[in-house]
Formats: C-alpha cells, structure tokens, sequence
C-alpha cells in the first residue's frame, strides 16, 4: 500500500506561530500595564480627538478607494466614484476580518471581473493599485531612518540598500515579478497613460498621510510628546515590518512594533499601548459599513455562478 506524503504548509505554520509570538509578547507587555493610569488617559482625552481621528481614518479610506477609482478610469471601466467606494471599503472590511489582505483583494476583484467582464484587466488593476500604495509608502522611509536613529538605532543608507535588495530577492520581488510577467501587457495600457499613474501615485501619498495624522492627532490627545514625523517614521516602519510573511494581518506583530518605538521615543507604556490599539480598534471601525457592500458583492458572485451552472 503506498502512502501519500502530505507536504507541510511551512508558510501557514510561519503565520500562525509568528502571530501567537507576538501576541504573546504584546499581552506581556499588557500585563505590565497600569491599567487605571491607561484608563485616565482615554478618559481625558478630548471628544472632539476621537471625532477628529475616526473623521481623518474615513477619509483616508475614501482616498485610497479614489485611487484605485483613477486607474479603473484610465481603462474606460463603467464605474463612479461612489460604486468604487463602496467595493474598496466591502474590501477592506473583508482585510480585517479574514486571515489574510488577499481576502480584500479578492472580493475587489470579483467586483471589477462582474463589471467589465474582463478578469485579467481586473485582477490587474488590482495588483498595481497594491503596487502604487507601497512605492508611495516608501516615499516615507527617510523619515523611519530619522526616528530609528534618534531613538538610539545607528540605521544607515547601506542597510536600508541592503534590505532593499532582500525585498525584491524575496517574497515580496518574486510577487512583483511574476505579476509583470502575467500582466505586463496590460500594465502597459496604464504606462500609455501616464497621467493616471502619477495621480494615483500623488493620491497614495495623500492617503498615507492623512491616515498617519489622524494617528498623530490621537498621540496628541493621550498626551505622548511626538511630532507628526516621528509618528510617520514610526508607522512606516510598522507598515513594513507588517509586510513581513511571519504573521495573519499584522495582529500583534503591528502593536508590539509600535508600542516598543514609541516608548523609545519618550512615551510611557500606558499612552503606547493605548495608541497602538486605539488606533488598530478605529481604523478597524470605518470599515465596518463595508459589511453591507462585502454581503452583495458575495450575494452577486453567487447568482452569477448559479446562472452559468
């Protein structure tokens, strides 16, 4: 009798023990906490902060889904603002609550297939969107250099050139490559039409920031003696770091990030903390509408299957 050899799944085994490493190291730092000097800082915070930041979250939403709106646009897709809107955010809800950000790019991909009916032009636009967004977030890497260095961490041009080149020798290039490969002739009806690139670029940019400020806005509030820069730094770092195969969305991996930099930088473990979750528990809360469009995006793929079955 022979005996089939099941392969081991090393990348999901990876995921799943970086994710409970973290989480495990975050829930140590969590028991160090004073609790009731965290709460106080909550507490006090001002309303109109909590108003502010979740109004600055939305809005880098909305940012992000007009970027990908421009690129739909440059392929002549019969979508409006307000259609793209609401299958980016069906998207991002669907990032936070499965176990991977593919999950998101999936259902925004169904989407587009159903509309243009053209699934290789879609799954594209899908991919250069994610593509645009991480060229315009290292935009942002000087500023993570600035931050690591004053918190004592010598980072200099050599090893950022050196993880540069890891990157794209790594899962991350290989992904790249491959998508060049399959669709570069259909990236090439995008580079015909510059002009819609470099404003998808300029939105992407936007977007990072206008997420990143209201983080700083809510640092502010709790009380923590950063600038606006230094929470740039700090969050793309954590952006990167989050990039890393080692764990399920970032859960634990982000907040262990963000609460040892910003406590290098002069805050106290309770305003870190606080932060890191506050603003992980808000940026979550603005996709929560996105439930409604996720539902009819599934409900619609459904009806399609049932119709050509």
């Amino acid at each position: 009798m022979n005996k089939q050899t099941r392969k081991v799944d090393w990348k999901t085994i990876i995921k799943w023990g970086g994710t409970l490493i973290s989480l495990g190291l975050f829930i140590w730092l969590l028991t160090r906490m004073n609790w009731q000097e965290a709460w106080i800082i909550l507490r006090d915070m001002p309303f109109y902060v909590y108003i502010l930041s979740i109004l600055l979250f939305f809005g880098g939403q909305f940012l992000n889904s007009l970027r990908w709106y421009v690129l739909l646009k440059a392929q002549d897709v019969p979508i409006n603002i307000k259609e793209t809107f609401q299958i980016f955010l069906g998207g991002a809800f669907a990032s936070n609550f499965l176990p991977s950000t593919i999950g998101g790019d999936s259902l925004r991909f169904i989407a587009i297939a159903r509309i243009t009916k053209d699934q290789p032009l879609g799954l594209a636009s899908v991919i250069l969107d994610r593509l645009i967004n991480v060229l315009a977030t290292c935009t942002l890497i000087p500023f993570s250099v600035t931050v690591l260095n004053t918190t004592g961490l010598q980072i200099n041009s050599d090893l950022f050139a050196f993880s540069g080149l890891a990157v794209m020798d790594g899962k991350l290039g290989g992904w790249i490559k491959r998508s060049v490969k399959k669709y570069g002739d259909l990236f090439k009806r995008w580079v015909k039409k510059p002009s819609s690139l470099i404003l998808a670029f300029v939105i992407a940019w936007f977007s990072t920031m206008v997420v990143l400020v209201g983080i700083w806005v809510l640092a502010r509030g709790i009380g923590m003696p950063v600038t606006l820069w230094q929470v740039v730094g700090v969050n793309t770092v954590s952006y990167f770091i989050t990039l890393l195969p080692i764990s399920i969305s970032g859960y634990g991996l982000r907040e262990i990030t963000l609460t040892s930099l910003y406590t290098l930088l002069g805050a106290s473990l309770e305003q870190a903390t606080a932060l890191a979750l506050i603003s992980r528990i808000f940026s979550t809360l603005v996709t929560l509408p996105g439930v409604i469009w996720m539902q009819r995006i599934v409900a619609d793929s459904k009806t399609d299957e049932g119709q050509n079955s």
